[in-house]
């Protein structure tokens, strides 16, 4: 007697009649490039001035560390405090090019943009900088505009280095990294607020002229374009 094989009645069958979209939604090889470039970048600056992240963290917080820091760094020299910009700009357009441009079609020109779009964020950064200076010394308050750019620099590197970070989660990791990036995201939010809060109080302490206008000033420069650059993501 021969039974019937359970395997008779099966059909392969197409569930879905559509194709599926193999489109990659994750970043290029020239983006993992850039990271690996920003890390050798920051790691060399930080040993070159002879910088650990402890000391670095304890500069962010506390004001007398701080001071230490900018002295033996010579941070309030010009030289010394350029390098750290373009530093921090590398990793935070990186994550600000993939944030608007998730999908990558044709690498050349990917790159283009990235590279123009750092380019801008230069010459945006510099200008800002050029017109705290402009304000300092309107107001007769050169010295103490020099000293609030300066230490902005310290958080400018602590800056560099959660934003490598980021870049890095948002692009070569899953659900477990978009919680680490979103970690990330708070932390850089409570440096620019302690950034902030301690650079108007140096402000403030050492202003030589009605401190309301310069305070006003600042807001503009410091709080408005926050709140531009966050309408422009939420709505995007």
């Amino acid at each position: 007697m021969v039974r019937k094989s359970i395997f008779t009645h099966h059909e392969l069958a197409v569930q879905h009649n559509h194709e599926i979209d193999i489109h990659h939604e994750g970043s290029p090889g020239w983006f993992f490039g850039f990271i690996i470039l920003s890390i050798f970048l920051i790691c060399t600056y930080l040993r070159r001035k002879q910088i650990d992240l402890v000391t670095l963290l304890q500069s962010a917080i506390d004001h007398r560390a701080m001071g230490r820091m900018l002295r033996d760094t010579n941070l309030t020299h010009a030289p010394d405090q350029a390098p750290i910009a373009l530093l921090m700009l590398l990793p935070v357009t990186l994550v600000s090019y993939f944030f608007f441009f998730p999908h990558p079609e044709n690498m050349w020109n990917d790159m283009l943009q990235y590279i123009l779009l750092y380019a801008a964020s230069i010459v945006i950064y510099f200008t800002r900088n050029g017109i705290f200076r402009f304000i300092g010394n309107a107001f007769n308050n050169s010295d103490s505009m020099h000293v609030y750019l300066s230490s902005n620099y310290i958080y400018h590197l602590l800056y560099a280095i959660a934003a490598t970070a980021m870049a890095f989660f948002v692009c070569y990791t899953d659900a477990v990294g978009t919680v680490f990036f979103y970690i990330l995201a708070g932390v850089l939010a409570l440096l620019f607020t302690i950034r902030l809060v301690r650079g108007l109080k140096l402000i403030l302490t050492f202003s030589k002229t009605p401190k309301v206008y310069l305070f006003y000033y600042l807001c503009i420069l410091e709080i408005v374009p926050i709140i531009v650059i966050t309408k422009v993501v939420v709505s995007y």
